[in-house]
């Protein structure tokens, strides 16, 4: 198997856990809305952390980075989400 099949392999499994941890906000917020509310700084400094990656990884010289867009985007949404129903 070459470099490339490896990289992007890894990378794809990378991609698949990091949506993954930011599902994990899922019950947060659902136990937010619930009226158990949380602390908001952790995830605005994820959500906000994720939205730099995004930047980057669609203003890469090379190409668009998928592997790095794909599970970033998904911290953006469900950590300002999780944030906004932290307040």
């Amino acid at each position: 198997m070459s470099k490339k099949k490896i990289n992007t392999f890894i990378g794809s499994i990378g991609a698949f856990i990091g949506v993954l941890v930011f599902l994990s906000y899922i019950p947060q917020i659902i136990a937010n809305i619930g009226g158990a509310k949380s602390q908001p700084l952790q995830p605005l400094v994820a959500a906000v952390s994720c939205l730099l990656w995004v930047i980057y990884g669609l203003t890469n010289e090379h190409k668009i980075d998928y592997i790095l867009i794909i599970p970033n985007a998904a911290g953006v949404i469900f950590g300002f989400l999780t944030f906004i129903t932290a307040l």
